[in-house]
């Protein structure tokens, strides 16, 4: 009997020496597939924090109010803030909205996700057009390492527009490869639902049939490129068809739509400007970004610009240069993949920024925003494939593999090396956000507050800290009544009660503080002069009743008068150039009447009807938040 459990082991033991073996075999077999998803696990371990030292900034908080106040409509999704049509990120939005509002954790997931899935799209581009072959980890490793994707990534409204188009391009790319090598349509209907996914991504989606068709005529057709064009056209002219319908669907979307956008396409300030926003994105930002840098940053988080030192700019270019003659020597038609990738440039990243933001901000600065060349990452890469490496089974195929001589062996690695040492030096010295810490503490301490606020307060709309938002941002969205609305449920019936300009009574008025509590509201301004000894209330002449401040305010907008009330009434209250009727309410009350003008320092209160209330005190002035009782009494940390 004691060898029976020996019996029971020795199949388990077989089972795990065969798992083991399989597990080897799929190794050997798909080691560059394996290669490829521990590279994309590390990177996104590595951008992970990145995103913990980010929060929510400027455009995010559009998203955010507008997704918790709208419901899953055509009309919210096809909603235009800029210029962008952006139906993929609205929708992730109002869905993380109604799960977890302002929830950086979840958002930050979110991106992860979509980073993930679109190293996967681009890793299973390459595999789909050059095969399972080494290189391919080279230029993976490209993309994954460039520091051209950090401010962008660490901005939300960018990454839920990027991300997803730069997914749907690579997965359209490899739909359509898959189309000309087996001729199946289904393959280009794939394409085509990737396209569209792409287009309602993001604007810049309109330029991927542009790239699938020049991918196409340069790369699956045999002969020159300018002779290769028509045959193109007509052997797939169903696939073309299908792209052309969707993109032009698109456009008569984004026509109609954009005359509700904030902000519409206008003309350059100058041609000059042109000229230098297109110039300082190629040569500060999108080279540099190429080979590793900017290497040094100016600004910090969403707002941070490539600052490269001038010989390393230059290097670059000299570099970028080098490539493309070496890669001109190892085969002539290689110039078809940097004309693409030109090509990308100047329609994609430099004539819509030109249209729609040169004549708002710097060109510049606009040059140096790293943003704009994001998604010309994954464009260069692709090209660089189609220039060094040879098509796997493809029509028309015009290169033969060949081993690299040793000395050319060494230049790559010593390119390679330095690459990533400088993608390095670029991540590890990109400036977080200083305020993020500050944006997600009064957050959670707002969150505190609106859910403990007491019964019957009234909010004073203030402006939220600039810290919160990410810098000074004028409109609404940075009032507090907007950022906070994702916390208030989407329903206005559950919210505590905002008020601009509070006008009428109010016992419970409080207002944020610097730090995301809920405190009373305060006037800060002359109060009223001490009453007439032994009176508790202001006396009346001729039934008029008169308070005299301490001194005559500065630019009040708000004026208080503390009282007590037998029963309701009304009264006429003068304050400067302006009388206004107000409701009296039985018991001790504060009444809340907003003012403009100068005045003598007087309030004047003449009963209308009802009950003359006992006039107490008054202060005119502006409304700030006190150093009294706080909702919660100590702020969250972030």
């Amino acid at each position: 009997m004691a060898e029976a459990p020996r019996a029971l082991e020795a199949p388990q033991a077989g089972w795990e020496l065969a798992g083991s073996a399989g597990a080897a075999r799929w190794l050997r077999a798909n080691s560059v597939l394996a290669a490829g998803l521990l590279l994309i696990g590390a990177q996104l371990l590595w951008k992970a924090g990145l995103l913990g030292r980010s929060f929510f900034r400027l455009d995010d908080y559009f998203y955010l109010e507008h997704a918790s106040s709208q419901s899953l409509t055509w009309s919210y999704l096809t909603w235009m803030n800029a210029g962008h049509l952006d139906v993929v990120g609205s929708a992730v939005a109002w869905v993380l909205a109604r799960i977890s509002p302002d929830d950086w954790t979840l958002a930050s997931v979110t991106t992860l996700a979509l980073l993930g899935g679109t190293c996967f799209a681009l890793l299973r581009m390459l595999r789909t057009l050059f095969g399972d072959r080494p290189g391919i980890l080279l230029l993976l490793a490209l993309y994954l390492l460039s520091p051209l994707s950090l401010p962008g990534l660490s901005w939300w409204t960018v990454t839920l527009e990027q991300l997803p188009l730069q997914l749907a391009a690579c997965c359209a790319v490899s739909s359509h490869v898959r189309y000309l090598r087996t001729g199946e349509f289904r393959h280009a209907a794939y394409a085509g639902a990737w396209l569209a996914a792409g287009l309602l991504s993001a604007f810049q989606g309109a330029a991927v049939p542009f790239l699938l068709f020049a991918v196409t005529s340069a790369f699956f057709a045999a002969g020159p490129w300018s002779r290769a064009l028509w045959p193109a056209l007509r052997e797939h002219w169903r696939a073309w068809g299908l792209y052309a319908g969707l993109t032009a669907a698109y456009a008569g979307l984004y026509l109609v739509r954009l005359s509700t956008s904030t902000v519409r396409p206008a003309r350059p300030a100058t041609f000059a400007d042109a000229l230098s926003f297109a110039g300082t994105l190629l040569r500060q930002t999108f080279l540099p970004g190429t080979f590793g840098g900017p290497w040094r940053w100016s600004g910090s988080g969403v707002e941070a610009l490539t600052a490269p030192p001038a010989a390393l700019a230059w290097m670059s270019w000299v570099l970028a240069v080098a490539v493309v003659l070496v890669s001109l020597m190892y085969a002539w038609q290689a110039w078809r993949a940097w004309a693409i990738l030109a090509g990308w440039l100047v329609v994609v990243d430099i004539v819509p920024v030109v249209a729609g933001r040169s004549s708002l901000v710097s060109a510049t600065l606009l040059g140096l925003s790293a943003r704009y060349a994001w998604d010309a990452t994954a464009i260069a890469v692709l090209c660089a494939g189609l220039a060094f490496l040879p098509l796997a089974g493809a029509a028309g195929q015009w290169r033969r593999p060949r081993r690299l001589s040793r000395p050319e062996l060494a230049a790559a690695t010593t390119v390679v090396v330095a690459v990533v040492f400088g993608s390095l030096w670029s991540f590890y010295g990109y400036p977080a956000d200083p305020t993020a810490a500050a944006a997600r503490g009064y957050l959670a301490t707002a969150r505190v507050a609106l859910a403990s606020a007491p019964a019957g307060a009234v909010i004073v709309d203030t402006p939220v800290p600039p810290d919160v938002t990410g810098g000074p941002f004028p409109g609404s969205v940075s009032q507090a009544s907007s950022v906070l609305a994702p916390l208030l449920g989407g329903s206005p019936a559950g919210w505590p009660a905002f008020t601009a300009r509070p006008d009428g009574t109010y016992d419970r008025l409080m207002e944020f503080d610097g730090y995301g509590r809920l405190v009373p509201a305060v006037v800060f301004g002359p109060d009223s002069q001490p009453r007439p000894a032994g009176s508790a209330c202001w006396p009346a002449s001729n039934g008029v009743i008169t308070v005299r401040l301490g001194s005559a305010p500065t630019g009040p907008s708000t004026l208080r008068i503390g009282y007590l009330s037998a029963g309701p009434g009304q009264v006429l209250v003068t304050f400067g150039p302006r009388s206004v009727l107000y409701d009296v309410r039985k018991g001790l009350n504060a009444a809340y009447l907003p003012v403009t003008g100068a005045s003598a320092g007087t309030v004047v209160i003449a009963p209308a009807s009802g009950a003359v209330p006992c006039i107490g005190d008054a202060q005119a002035g502006v409304l700030l938040p006190s150093a009294g009782p706080a909702v919660p009494p100590l702020a969250v940390s972030g």
